[in-house]
């Protein structure tokens, strides 16, 4: 976060410093104040040079009871039997199975720069290549069949280790993907379907770092030449490379961003015309598997889902009553399940969670990059995980996409209120039968849509949180 918020950290932790030296950032109490900060980062992703479903209504249907009014037959007149010879079933012909067109791919042209549709794998980018900035697109599976999706995130960031300062500036939609058919760009994709505009990026310990995660829906690029390309057509099975890359703008020299970066949005150009050097930061392929064919790319899931603004929740106080759950806060859903609840005293909670985004288009937040929990005794809060020198990173989730947390463990521990925040005081919990609230925390949700961003309804002076349904818990 920024210095402002460090030193809201020194006041609630002493471990602020070593926050910043893992490359995250103190819990954003300052944050959660600041509306006007909140306000200018709506379109902008301050990057730092060091640091890396729908609720579904079932419908019950009754079914009356009638009485049966058809009437009774009259008694049947025996009629004597015929025999006759079997009359031959004429042969049917199958009703043939449609086909699908087939898929025709761009060709390769070795005049187009790295990244464009139809360009060579190889290519050159219409920048030069730095590689002290990295970016890096993770799929979540290797395969998907044809008009599906591939979920995948994807980040810009400077490599660690790394031991000289830059000041750059990202894309604010991340990363571009080039798909890439025997060494031809045949598809591209992108983690935003609003195209973003660039902001600053800043170095060191006093900066941070966008993460985006998204579902990637691969199809055929249009080199935009006329030829006969089935443009918008789903990808046909086979196999394909996933090359990220982004163009980037570098400040050597310089102490700092330039602060016109931080007052405005702006584009490329104009970020590079601030004594910027324009550069491409490109990242190592993966592959993934497609399967199948299909005529049409299905719809982004959360497509026709109203935008709901006003649905959040403040983490619950110590000793105040149990919360309610499952609650969707910023329409964040949290799945839960506890790998064992039958636990020694001091033995960590773990758990398997997703947070997922079920809303239309993107969301934007400052998030934990783990799940904590609540614990309630007899009704009432007794115990809780949040630290004050934990950290908040920023996400870009788009609708449908997951964030995966494989069996996060925390000990529970008992709770105690300092500045008006619920905190862990470290002793774990006696033994005893509990129940837990795992809740992801966040602040400052905006939803990022195709007409702009809408703020999402948040508590005063404190994060957010959205809680998954309570689990039983023993310990022993």
């Amino acid at each position: 976060m920024n210095r402002d918020l460090e030193s809201a950290l020194e006041e609630l932790a002493a471990r602020a410093e070593q926050s910043h030296r893992s490359r995250r950032a103190p819990l954003p109490v300052d944050l959660i104040t600041a509306r006007a900060r909140r306000g200018r980062r709506t379109r902008g992703a301050l990057v730092a040079a060091g640091a890396a479903a729908a609720v579904v209504a079932v419908a019950g249907t009754a079914f009356a009871v009638l009485p049966n009014l058809t009437p009774v037959p009259p008694a049947e007149t025996p009629t004597p039997t015929v025999t006759t010879s079997p009359t031959p079933t004429p042969t049917e012909t199958p009703t043939p199975t449609p086909t699908l067109a087939p898929v025709v791919l761009p060709p390769g042209n070795p005049s187009l720069p790295f990244g464009a549709c139809g360009s060579l794998a190889d290519a050159a980018p219409a920048y030069p290549v730095d590689d002290r900035v990295d970016v890096r697109i993770t799929p979540a599976t290797d395969t998907l069949s044809a008009g599906g999706f591939v979920s995948a995130g994807g980040v810009i960031e400077r490599p660690m280790p790394f031991e000289t300062y830059l000041a750059y500036a990202v894309p604010d939609d991340g990363p571009s993907v080039a798909v890439v058919k025997d060494g031809v760009v045949v598809g591209t994709a992108s983690f935003s379907e609003v195209a973003g505009d660039v902001t600053a990026g800043r170095s060191g310990n006093d900066g941070e770092v966008t993460f985006f995660t998204s579902l990637l829906g691969l199809t055929v690029c249009d080199p935009g030449d006329g030829g006969p390309v089935t443009a918008g057509r789903p990808l046909p099975a086979g196999t394909y490379e996933l090359r990220p890359w982004a163009s980037i703008v570098t400040y050597d020299g310089l102490p700092e961003a330039p602060a016109e970066l931080f007052q405005d949005s702006l584009t490329f150009e104009q970020a590079a015309a601030l004594g910027g050097t324009p550069a491409t930061a490109v990242g190592e392929p993966t592959t993934v598997t497609v399967t199948g064919e299909a005529e049409t790319q299905q719809p982004l899931p959360g497509a026709d889902v109203p935008l709901d603004t006003t649905t959040f929740a403040a983490p619950p106080a110590c000793g105040a009553p149990a919360p309610v759950a499952p609650l969707r806060g910023a329409m964040l859903d949290l799945q839960v399940t506890p790998v064992a609840t039958t636990l020694a005293s001091g033995e960590p909670l773990a758990v398997t969670a997703t947070v997922q985004y079920t809303g239309p288009d993107r969301l934007r937040f400052y998030g934990y990059e783990r799940i904590d929990y609540w614990v309630v005794q007899d009704g009432v809060v007794v115990g809780v995980t949040v630290v004050a020198n934990d950290a908040f990173s920023q996400y870009d989730v788009g609708s449908g996409a997951p964030l995966v947390f494989s069996e996060w463990g925390l000990v529970l521990t008992s709770c105690v209120t300092e500045s008006g925040y619920p905190l862990s005081t470290g002793d774990p919990l006696p033994a005893g039968e509990y129940t837990v609230y795992p809740a992801w925390a966040f602040s400052d949700p905006v939803a990022r849509t195709g007409t702009g961003t809408v703020e999402m309804l948040r508590p005063d002076d404190i994060y957010s949180v959205t809680l998954g349904s309570p689990i039983p818990v023993t310990l022993t």
